[in-house]
């Protein structure tokens, strides 16, 4: 009989309770995934759907094979840390050799998963003995040492069929297996000729085998030829969208967390979520440029402080008049722009955003595709990738009779005629770090974005 589905679930969510008791951090981060108990996954896995970011995890596997609590959050955790990573967005740059990719990607993350104990199956840098793989390495270093050894393993010429095997121990199961791989191994290899005999055993051992991280979903997050968990196509929209929303996640399961817990966390992992969060930084000082249009701001809202007094009561909240602006922001989705720059130019609408300001999004190419309220969150995907024309843009906001905008901020690459219709409200150009700067573009200033 199987494992209960409610059982397995309440026993995810304890684990993530434990977690957010001792190591906060992953708590509040797996606070915000979505958790499917399906027999779809061999063990555990994250996964690449249509909604976003799933983590699934299989009712038998976790309930009957892992014994203990702590091991089960073990699993929970070392999950968790390829969330952290980003591994499963990773996968099409090694599409040749997905094996080796997933093993150097367990190498990353199983260091990190102390204090809870994983599984025997689990893959460690004593799972290859003799390789001489250091500590605190990037993925990326481990897969080329572990490509160089599988290289050297498929270069070794077959012995006789009847060749016994030496004693690998449990290499199929990636735990401390490997052991007396200096003769003969598996289908009569002789991994002796090899730099690393052990590990070039164990290697070979666990292709086609399983351990207790399931990868198959990753391949999903690819560039679009995958499919999702649910069987669906993603598109590189959608996964651009589904990144930047665990990327979010991440930074805000960091700002939970306190100073305290930001302190205790180990130094890789803070020098990741650090080199996020700067990415994610417009590259324009909005605060002083939102200046520029205050001046023909009338509207006022009252806010409460708990930097003011009330006047009339001496106690906290006090109260302030705040000037806010509704600016309108128009994004250039001509097929020019490459995707890296519409990226760009939602951080900077997002850094705007953060200021106060109320914005109208207009995407536009040859035409005006879509106009809507921005609210914090990027859109999955964009309309237009026509040709780029200046003036849809401004003739709307002429034909916006009953809404006065402070200012028009346009985010292009500047290629494009000069536009003939005058914006009815101050202009900003903001122009990509190679695009097209000019006289052709008037009636405002123009800024440059800074190279990344």
């Amino acid at each position: 009989m199987g494992a209960s589905v409610s059982k397995t679930r309440d026993e995810v969510g304890r684990c993530i309770v434990a977690l957010l008791l001792k190591e906060p951090f992953y708590g509040h981060l797996l606070a915000g995934v979505v958790r499917n108990i399906t027999p779809d996954t061999l063990t555990a896995a994250v996964a690449v759907t249509s909604r976003g970011v799933e983590m699934r995890v299989n009712p038998d596997f976790f309930m009957k094979e892992l014994r203990g609590k702590n091991i089960r959050t073990a699993v929970i955790k070392h999950e968790c840390l390829h969330l952290l990573f980003k591994h499963l967005f990773r996968f099409d740059n090694y599409r040749r050799h997905p094996l080796l990719f997933n093993i150097a990607a367990d190498l990353v993350v199983n260091q990190l998963v102390k204090p809870w104990p994983l599984p025997d199956s689990a893959i460690m840098l004593s799972t290859f003995p003799d390789m001489g793989l250091l500590p605190d390495q990037t993925m990326d270093w481990y897969y080329k040492k572990l490509l160089k050894l599988q290289t050297e393993v498929e270069k070794l010429p077959k012995q006789c069929s009847g060749a016994q095997g030496g004693q690998g121990g449990q290499g199929g199961q990636g735990g401390q297996g490997g052991q007396g791989g200096q003769g003969q191994g598996q289908g009569g290899k002789d991994y002796s000729q090899t730099s690393a005999p052990q590990s070039a055993e164990v290697l070979d051992r666990l292709v086609g085998s399983s351990w207790h991280s399931d990868h198959q979903f990753w391949a999903s997050a690819g560039s679009g030829e995958g499919e999702s968990a649910t069987g669906g196509a993603i598109s590189d929209g959608v996964r651009r969208a589904i990144e930047t929303e665990l990327e979010r996640l991440i930074i805000q399961a960091k700002d939970r967390g306190g100073s305290k817990v930001w302190g205790n966390m180990p130094g890789p992992l803070k020098s990741l979520i650090d080199a996020m969060i700067e990415r994610r930084k417009p590259k324009i000082s909005w605060k002083r440029v939102i200046r520029l249009f205050s001046n023909s701001s009338r509207r006022t809202r009252i806010v409460s402080t708990m930097h003011k007094i009330s006047k009339r009561y001496g106690t906290f909240p006090g109260i302030k008049v705040k000037r806010y602006q509704k600016m309108a922001i128009a994004i250039d989705t001509s097929g020019s722009v490459p995707d890296t720059d519409l990226t760009r130019f939602f951080s900077e609408v997002h850094g705007i955003w953060r200021q106060g300001a109320e914005i109208d999004v207009i995407e536009c190419d040859a035409a005006v595709q879509r106009v809507y309220k921005y609210g914090g969150k990027f859109p999955e995907k964009v309309a237009g990738r026509g040709g780029t024309v200046f003036d849809p843009v401004f003739k709307w906001l002429r034909d916006q009779r009953m809404v006065r905008y402070d200012g028009c901020i346009y985010l292009t690459d500047g290629g494009a005629s000069p536009p003939t219709i005058k914006p009815p409200c101050k202009l900003l150009w903001v122009v990509t770090s190679d695009g097209m700067v000019g006289e052709h573009l008037k009636w405002g200033r123009t800024i440059q974005l800074p190279p990344e």
